[in-house]
């Protein structure tokens, strides 16, 4: 039997030669053999990305100036790629010629070598690529766009339901997220497929030379409207709802709005707690919604929010500090009690709160703030096409497992604070240093988070008032219309100081449930013309419970807005 050595592959081997070789080399270890500064570079990379950010503005149709859609709806990306290029070999001037006559002595007696160096010149290339990442990028999108501000108010919301009322109504919402989510995926599904094979068909009949305009313009002469065209969930809203998704582009603008104006509620309350620690001094609250102003009329300025993607990484790690901190703390109250463990606590909390319940209805739709719109913008981002079969799926893992969490941080919290916990979390904590440091990064991390929770709804605002961000000249405009909504979200909020909850749960109950259970269940309906009957069955029903829900929860939550004051 003949060895051969891995080295003396050449191309034209049999195909199990070359797996041979390449074990050989060791190349299937190659997970375990790469540098640990290979790892780090990933995480970092991992960290850096811009999907979010990418989502937010694709979640409205809007693209950066280096992105452009094609007719299958594929986001493009423009590159720029700058490399050096090697152009001639010149001599250096001075150099002796080396002469190689005579003997061997005289050889090494001659003068240096002539010397060569290479001149480069840097050239730029333009390459236009499907803009596209992968799986692990679009779930931790996921996860960063879910987990907010928002789970901080929770805690609150299961002191004013009880534990038996909260469970399974925030149950009950994640299920109906889920649903909503997977119907959308599908209708988006749906209008890909439609686009991908109108495509087809056009490259085939543009054989021809009398049908070179078939599908490019319809019977008025026009563009084809739904030719090269972002699917969103407003541009779905709008193939299925026609001029009526109007409505659906200002319950997302609503939405948006509102978690905005509960940001301007959240960081006062905490820099008013944490500055009367440290500094030993009660600041009044207007002076720290002032100050956010002046920091977020600029950032509102922002056209591409891929920018802030520091910002928002910097965000995500104060987040995830605040959020492991508040449980260390609230750990922390429960040890240090010798009448009582974790088990009595829970224990001892009740069940239910007849009076106000039903605030948390609004409350429990209200958690995902609004990360129903980013679904479709996170799957296109997925590139491979094994990938985007797997985004539903984990989605809807992703989301399960997020709320468990929730759950468990609501009750750990609430068991640990008892009575006097707040809509703001962490401003329940126990004065001291860590809580008021605790404090800070939240309110740092919020106020870096704003522009991106407004951007959504601001281009809402700004495509119906001036055609959208595009036209340059219209900057100083559209700057204005920005400075002075962020303003009026500021009085807003001055206003509703002490009903952070009240508002948490108006948000979800008058904008929330439509947004997240109505509209998708109806849009499935019209868009899959295939779908089974007891799908559509139960997609009115869904919208049904739905209108229900949105009604009776709006209603209640404004007739008894004193009952979840505060302060």
């Amino acid at each position: 039997m003949t060895v051969h050595h891995p080295s003396t592959y050449v191309a034209g081997e049999d195909e199990g030669r070359l797996v041979q070789a390449a074990l050989d080399f060791g190349l299937e270890e190659d997970q375990a053999r790469r540098p640990l500064g290979n790892i780090r570079r990933n995480i970092a990379a991992m960290l850096m990305n811009d999907t979010l950010e990418s989502a937010r503005m694709h979640s409205v149709g809007v693209l950066g100036n280096d992105e452009h859609v094609d007719t299958h709806g594929n986001v493009h990306k423009t590159l720029t790629i700058r490399r050096r290029k090697p152009v001639a070999r010149v001599k250096v001037p001075g150099s002796p010629k080396p002469d190689y006559g005579g003997d061997l002595q005289n050889l090494f007696q001659q003068g240096p070598l002539e010397m060569a160096k290479e001149e480069e010149e840097e050239e730029e290339e333009t390459i236009d690529v499907v803009e596209g990442g992968s799986l692990t990028a679009a779930v931790f999108g996921i996860i960063k766009g879910t987990i907010g501000p928002a789970i901080l108010f929770l805690p609150r919301g299961f002191q004013l339901s009880g534990y038996a009322v909260a469970i399974p109504l925030m149950s009950m919402a994640t299920i109906a997220y889920v649903y909503s989510a997977h119907r959308l995926l599908e209708c988006w599904r749906v209008e890909k497929d439609k686009a991908e094979k109108l495509d087809e068909i056009r490259a085939l009949l543009l054989e021809s030379s009398n049908a070179a305009d078939y599908g490019t313009n319809n019977e008025d002469g026009k563009a084809s409207q739904n030719s090269s065209v972002l699917l969103t969930y407003p541009e779905l809203a709008r193939r299925a709802f026609g001029e009526a998704s109007i409505i659906v582009q200002a319950g997302i603008a609503l939405l948006q709005f509102g978690v905005c104006l509960t940001y301007f509620i959240f960081v006062p309350q905490n820099l008013y707690e944490a500055t009367k620690v440290l500094f030993g001094v009660e600041v009044n609250i207007l002076v720290f919604i002032v100050a956010m102003v002046v920091i977020e009329v600029p950032m509102s300025w922002i056209r591409d929010i891929r920018k802030l993607t520091p910002f928002n990484v910097l965000a995500t790690f104060l987040i995830a500090f605040g959020l492991a901190s508040c449980l260390l703390i609230a750990t922390w109250e429960i040890a240090k009690d010798p009448n009582s463990n974790y088990v009595d606590r829970l224990l001892a909390l009740p069940p239910a709160n007849k009076d106000t319940w039903y605030l948390f209805i609004g409350t429990a739709f209200y958690e995902f703030e609004g990360c129903i719109t980013l679904i479709v913008p996170l799957q296109e981002a997925v590139f491979r096409e094994e990938d985007k079969k797997k985004f539903p799926s984990m989605n809807q893992a992703i989301t399960t497992w997020i709320v468990a969490f929730y759950m468990f941080f609501s009750l750990t919290c609430w068991a640990a604070f008892g009575e006097s916990v707040k809509s703001a979390l962490t401003a329940s904590l126990p004065p001291g240093l860590f809580s008021a440091i605790v404090q800070l990064a939240y309110s740092i991390a919020v106020i870096f988070t704003f522009p991106l929770q407004a951007f959504p709804a601001l281009e809402v605002v700004f495509h119906h008032a001036v055609g959208g961000r595009s036209d340059p000249s219209e900057a100083t405009k559209l700057n204005t219309m920005s400075s002075i909504i962020v303003c009026l979200l500021a009085v807003i909020a001055y206003s509703a100081i002490d009903y952070l909850g009240n508002v948490a749960s108006l948000l979800g109950s008058l904008v929330g449930i439509p947004i997240a259970l109505i509209c998708p269940a109806l849009m499935h309906n019209k868009l899959v013309k295939n779908a089974p009957t007891s799908i559509r069955r139960m997609n009115y029903l869904v919208a049904g419970v739905g209108v229900i829900a949105t009604g009776v929860t709006t209603f209640t939550t404004i007739v008894s807005w004193n009952k979840g004051a505060e302060g």
